[in-house]
């Protein structure tokens, strides 16, 4: 399962701002990466996570680069992914890559 949320860290804890459907001592791979100061508490995302449960399955194995609800790039090369993004005037879309199963964790940004 891919789950993607925002999160505060506070006294050395990071700190969900949304539930998380884990197991109890459940191991799990982390991705972090900074958030625009300007943007509203809760809400990071929230346009892209839509996007991955309404269309990612017709991009399996492939890596997307979202921004809000527009695909801005996508194929199997993940730097040519960045780059088109970049060159279309992209500096932080959501980079993602999605799996080829389903329920199968597999994500990063470049």
């Amino acid at each position: 399962m891919v789950q993607h949320l925002e999160a505060v860290f506070e006294q050395g804890v990071l700190r969900p701002l949304q539930p998380l459907s884990l197991n109890e001592r459940q191991h799990v791979l982390l991705t972090i990466t900074d958030l625009p100061d300007d943007l509203p508490t809760g809400s990071a995302r929230l346009q892209e996570q839509e996007w991955i449960r309404t269309h990612g399955s017709d991009f399996r194995g492939q890596w997307v680069a979202l921004q809000g609800s527009e695909l801005i790039s996508h194929g199997r090369n993940a730097r040519a992914v960045r780059d088109e993004a970049r060159a279309k005037g992209f500096d932080r879309p959501l980079f993602v890559r999605l799996p080829l199963e389903p329920g199968r964790p597999s994500a990063g940004w470049l």
